[in-house]
């Protein structure tokens, strides 16, 4: 058992199938997998899949630097290929056209105030991460956005149950009747696992041998749980077989961070018993945890589930017998001697991990089935009721929560994933091994407080300069040492603290130097024009003292004196018999007009006489120099 991408396909009509029932199907050929919303104007791409035209359009918009892809197979498209699509817009209509109460609400639009109380939505299944050809992970952030930060889910505690482990192994299955008991809360009994005949919906998955799921998939609508003083936002995350040999480490740690960022309660799905292997990966597993918990302010394991498919070693099946199991393998670890799994040791043995065995379910399951509850063996059924059941009703005890213990939201999950996902796109290498990662992210702290550093010194730099006396203090030619100075600090209080192995440690300073020298360059171009404007009004209130009654005659005068007075206080006039000349043009520009402008003249002439030294300029020439002005 497991799960595809694919959407599985539909099984013929049942005669007992209600008209909600076809309506219901007959949607899912009309939903654009973009907006998850009925189709407006709909259009077919080349690879003949449908979209919204606006939807599609606004999509490849975004991404257009990267070439245009199917959003739903990724497929190579063409943008001058969007076909209206005449038949799939037929149905459209004549579905709309159908009673208002025999129509299923859209997926994300039809009800805008979603949350605790809101009815539930039927939801899908949607690809939250997929996978590049060379193995890296790439996040939709625009799925992340309507699972964690809408709906109400953004202002909520949430409760992500995410399931990892060897593939093949009916994760996907497992999922799904999940998704039923949260579509029937309110039912007491076992009837809301389903009819008899009933097949599984939901995530999509089958039966075989050959893994086809592809990165990590997240359930459209949260379901909303009850929990002491409130109710819960609860996800369902299906993850590819983490331990699947065809996948290199790299993309298996990655994918194991991933899941500890958006678990907090983690199920390990393993067959027969726990076998070294098992053990192993768990080892890996917790060690990530660790090191994403760290970087990321999270706990590293806040539940932990020890699943166990297919057990046939004893009659003691369930929590107690998992209880007996879990209990045995502690002791099978501890007597080693060094322990070869002391962080899955000591995780096995935390009051918040339980085991759980659960038995075969049956050879008509395993060759060909819906998933039906027919199909089952009775004790699997009857450990799958209990198993599910226990899950559910303890969702609202494992919300996420930082190292703190204080409650995350749906936003702030969500940020820390977006923040994670940059770091992936930035790391070519780095997730060789959790060891690795901890360097990587150690790295990357170090550069981040680099550029937390040099912020604070230009916001403080830049506070500074807007008062007129601190700034002309400060040449822009010894501004530019200054900056020059502490960006080779940073540098080198970067090179210093940074770990090995770190094959991208050139790149990473080589970016940040390049970083470092824009934000200067913008801020020493507004510096120099500020530093230019204060030295010329400094000038203008000297000019205004020395000229006296040039000052009352121009309008300007009356205006710079009060600069004047701060300047010439502070300065103790000793800006320059020059800049009193730059004073003289300007107060004769003023309401003085001509007259002020004679006077101003003369005396420039008395000045330049006076420095003897001084050249004819405008009086902004060497105001860049290294000469001081203070």
């Amino acid at each position: 058992m497991g799960n595809a991408n694919n959407k599985q396909p539909t099984p013929p009509l049942a005669s007992k199938l209600t008209a909600e029932g076809v309506v219901e199907r007959l949607r899912e050929d009309i939903t654009c997998s973009i907006c998850l919303d009925v189709l407006d104007d709909p259009i077919s791409i080349e690879c003949g899949h449908n979209f919204c035209r606006g939807c599609l359009s606004a999509h490849w918009s975004e991404i257009s630097a990267r070439g245009y892809q199917c959003p739903e197979c990724r497929a190579p498209c063409s943008r001058n290929k969007m076909t209206p699509d005449t038949r799939i817009k037929s149905l459209v209509e004549n579905i709309r056209d159908l009673p208002h109460e025999e129509t299923p609400k859209a997926t994300w639009r039809a009800s805008p105030e979603q949350g605790p109380g809101a009815k539930a939505e039927p939801g899908r299944p949607v690809q939250l991460v997929r996978l590049d050809k060379e193995g890296g992970l790439i996040l939709d952030e625009e799925v992340l956005s309507r699972c964690l930060e809408q709906g109400g889910v953004g202002d909520a505690p949430v409760c992500l149950v995410s399931i990892i482990g060897e593939q093949r192994r009916g994760k996907s299955f497992l999922l799904n009747y999940l998704l039923r008991r949260l579509r029937n809360l309110d039912v007491q009994d076992g009837s809301w696992m389903g009819r008899e005949d009933e097949s599984l919906e939901g995530f999509a998955w089958r039966v075989g041998t050959h893994s086809v799921t592809k990165g990590l998939w997240a359930w459209s609508q949260p379901f909303w749980v009850p929990a002491e003083g409130g109710q819960v936002a609860m996800l369902l995350v299906d993850t590819e077989g983490s331990m699947d040999l065809a996948r290199d480490t790299e993309t298996s740690v990655k994918l194991s961070a991933l899941s500890m960022l958006l678990g907090s309660y983690q199920i390990l799905n393993i067959s027969s018993q726990l076998k070294d292997p098992d053990l192993e990966y768990l080892e890996m597993f917790l060690q990530v945890a660790e090191v994403v918990g760290e970087a990321y302010g999270l706990k590293p394991i806040q539940h932990l589930d020890l699943l166990v498919r297919d057990w046939s070693s004893s009659q003691d099946l369930g929590a107690d017998g998992g209880k007996e199991y879990l209990r045995d393998v502690r002791q099978m670890l501890a007597v080693m001697s060094p322990c070869k799994h002391p962080k899955a040791l000591e995780e096995l043995s935390r009051s918040s991990t339980r085991c759980y065995l659960m038995p075969f379910p049956g050879k008509r399951i395993m060759t060909g089935s819906q998933g039906s509850l027919r199909d089952m063996d009775e004790d699997f059924r009857e450990s799958l009721r209990d198993y599910v059941a226990t899950l559910v009703g303890s969702a609202g005890q494992h919300v996420q929560r930082d190292q703190c213990g204080e409650l995350l939201t749906g936003t702030q999950l969500a940020a820390r994933i977006k923040k994670f996902s940059e770091l992936m796109k930035k790391q070519s290498f780095g997730f060789s091994s959790p060891c690795q990662m901890a360097i990587t992210f150690h790295n990357q702290r170090v550069i981040d407080r680099a550029r937390t550093d040099h912020a604070l010194y230009l916001k403080e730099k830049d506070g500074d300069s807007r008062h007129m006396i601190d700034c002309l203090k400060v040449r822009p030619s010894k501004m530019v040492e200054q900056f020059m100075d502490r960006r080779e600090h940073l540098l080198w209080r970067c090179r210093t603290d940074m770990r090995e192995p770190a094959p991208e440690k050139e790149a990473l300073l080589t970016e940040l130097e390049a970083e470092l020298m824009g934000e200067a360059e913008k801020f020493l171009e507004i510096y120099g024009k500020r530093f230019k404007k204060f030295a010329i009004l400094a000038g203008v209130g000297v000019g205004a003292l020395a000229l006296g009654p040039v000052g009352g005659a121009a309008g300007a005068g009356i205006a710079v004196a009060a600069i004047a007075a701060e300047a010439a206080v502070a300065l103790g006039l000793a800006v320059g018999v020059g800049a009193g000349t730059v004073a003289g043009v300007c107060v004769g520009g003023g309401v003085g007009g001509g007259v002020g402008g004679n006077i101003a003249q003369k005396d420039a002439e008395r000045a330049k006489a006076a420095v003897g030294q001084r050249e004819e300029g405008d009086g902004m020439e060497d105001l860049s120099d290294d000469k001081p002005l203070i």
